[in-house]
């Protein structure tokens, strides 16, 4: 009777120590995930902070661009119609009376900077003028040096650029009433104070360029390291492990508690527990391993060009 009594004892023992096995196993690894778990909510949470920074900044950077891009465009549109306004004034003549075409123009001319499809839609501006100022003299009696006194005289409205109209006017009416009266028609000489304007102009577009250059650069070196925060690596790897180690050491170890009776082969639940325990810690320790690596280890140099 004690033998039987024994052995009974050493069975509930046995009953009785399994039940506190699963309930370490539980325990431990409820400890690990929330160790884990901290760290990886800790990062989440300053890459969140980061990256509201990095889209902050971006945004900023977006903006000045932005501005920079429309007062560049402004810019370049001033000195441009300036450049243009000098090439009709040096070519006018060339264009309405002589009859020489844009490309034998650009051919002669070393310093023009403009392509002949450039300068095509306002060489057809100025004939469009031609016309309209040959029609205008034809209707007049008398032609005046000035243009403003002629345009007065006449009641005429001038619609589109006026100087244009004017440098027209004094060709046509040099070549009407002879060269007598050439020095009605002494190209405009730009003053000191005009010249230094345009030099002022063409600094501050040069200057706006260098800053839209150095934004553009600044914005793409943002957007690179904002798209490496959409992919955060090692986050996704650590949730998995997580997962991992809550379904063998939590969950179904639960599923176990209070152990039943007389029902699993003792021996290899044991073990089976205590093996998907030690993969849990496992793969913990792995991904530690391989988060530490990532980022201890430096990143090579790129090799110059030879």
């Amino acid at each position: 009777m004690r033998k039987i009594a024994d052995k009974s004892l050493e069975e509930r023992k046995r009953k009785v120590d399994l039940n506190g096995l699963i309930s370490t196993i539980i325990t431990a690894t409820a400890a690990l995930v929330a160790i884990i778990g901290g760290f990886l909510v800790s990062r989440v949470i300053t890459l969140a902070g980061e990256k509201q920074s990095i889209e902050r900044r971006l945004q900023e950077i977006d903006n000045d661009l932005t501005i920079k891009k429309e007062m560049l465009e402004n810019i370049e549109k001033v000195i441009f119609e300036e450049d243009i306004d000098d090439f009709i004034q040096n070519h006018c003549e060339e264009l309405i009376i002589e009859g020489k075409s844009l490309e034998e123009i650009l051919r002669d001319d070393d310093s023009c900077n403009f392509s002949e499809e450039d300068l095509k839609p306002y060489v057809e501006e100025l004939i469009t003028i031609r016309d309209n100022t040959i029609e205008m003299i034809e209707k007049s009696e008398d032609l005046p040096s000035d243009f403003t006194e002629f345009i007065n005289d006449n009641g005429i409205q001038i619609e589109g650029k006026k100087s244009w109209y004017e440098l027209v006017y004094k060709i046509i009416r040099k070549n009407v009433l002879g060269t007598g009266f050439l020095y009605d028609l002494e190209p405009p000489v730009l003053s000191i104070m005009d010249a230094q304007t345009y030099r002022e102009k063409v600094k501050y577009r040069d200057e706006l360029r260098n800053e839209v250059y150095f934004l553009s650069v600044r914005k793409n070196e943002q957007q690179k390291i904002l798209n490496d925060y959409v992919k955060p690596y090692g986050l996704w790897s650590g949730l998995a492990v997580l997962i991992y180690s809550c379904i063998v050491g939590i969950a179904y170890p639960c599923i176990l508690l209070p152990y039943p009776e007389e029902t699993y082969n003792d021996v290899k639940t044991k073990w089976l527990l205590i093996s998907l325990f030690f993969s849990a810690l496992i793969a913990i320790f792995i991904y530690l391993a391989v988060s530490m690596h990532k980022l201890t280890r430096r990143k090579q140099d790129p090799k110059p060009d030879k």
